[in-house]
């Protein structure tokens, strides 16, 4: 398999760089690309951060912060069309700046097989659409219903529907080069239009396992997207475990390298 990163970012460049260096690190022999979705008039100052650990960076222009936060889908649709399409890869892994990866992808990712879709906390929409902030609450409760009747009209959907957490995505080349030739609205987000249109192409659903359980306080010490900061105490402590956790998000610090445990 010919694997690459798009490395997603679009602040704190030091923390950027830092985060860089590991993957770097870890994954040698693996190309890295940069997805930038900060301030147009910051870019300069990223690049010349950054420039040296990346084939290129690619700039998300004309699109408001909301929009390029919860459309990631979007956002590498357009990289692709524009950088991704002539790269040759099988897999792309969306490593964004607050993920920190503690392993290579090789092991990270090593139970989602080519030409399959890998999202995080896979489950069934029913399992959490009444506590989940874009199934329960209006306009998204409103927009979710939106892109249903969207989907059954244009590819005649009529499936069983799941729910994602955005860290972590990977994603095959085909899968990109069907979702970037249709136009798809901008209802709810990227988490539920992911697994929706994987479905609706035909590609297996993966759980990358990086959240194991929904609303679990135990797990969301390791991984959550509540933005609650994982306390470097307890990334040491998984460290030094064999078979601990080897991915943590959010963290937003420097992390010192040459802590990591290569397994």
């Amino acid at each position: 398999m010919k694997r690459i990163i798009l490395f997603r970012f679009h602040k704190h460049p030091l923390i950027c760089k830092n985060r860089l260096k590991i993957l770097k690190k870890l994954n040698p022999k693996i190309p890295i690309y940069g997805l930038y979705g900060g301030d147009k008039k910051d870019f300069k100052k990223y690049e010349q951060i950054l420039n040296k650990y990346l084939v290129n960076i690619y700039q998300i222009k004309g699109k408001s912060s909301f929009w390029k936060w919860k459309n990631s889908d979007f956002a590498i649709g357009k990289w692709y069309r524009e950088i991704g399409k002539s790269v040759t890869f099988d897999m792309v892994y969306i490593i964004e700046w607050d993920l920190l990866l503690l392993s290579s992808v090789n092991n990270i990712y090593r139970n989602i097989p080519v030409n399959s879709v890998g999202v995080t906390g896979l489950t069934e929409l029913k399992n959490i659409e009444k506590k989940w902030l874009w199934t329960s609450k209006n306009p998204y409760k409103k927009e979710r219903i939106k892109l249903l009747e969207f989907v059954k009209i244009n590819f005649d959907y009529n499936k069983l529907s799941y729910a994602s957490l955005g860290p972590g995505v990977c994603l095959p080349k085909n899968f990109l080069e069907k979702y970037s030739s249709i136009d798809v609205p901008d209802y709810c987000n990227d988490e539920l239009r992911i697994p929706l249109f994987a479905q609706i192409f035909g590609f297996k659903l993966y759980d990358t396992g990086f959240y194991k359980s929904w609303f679990d306080v135990e797990n969301e010490k390791t991984f959550n997207c509540m933005n609650k900061n994982i306390k470097t105490s307890i990334i040491e402590k998984e460290l030094k475990n064999s078979k601990g956790v080897r991915v943590f998000h959010p963290y937003k610090k420097i992390f010192d390298k040459n802590l990591i445990l290569i397994k």
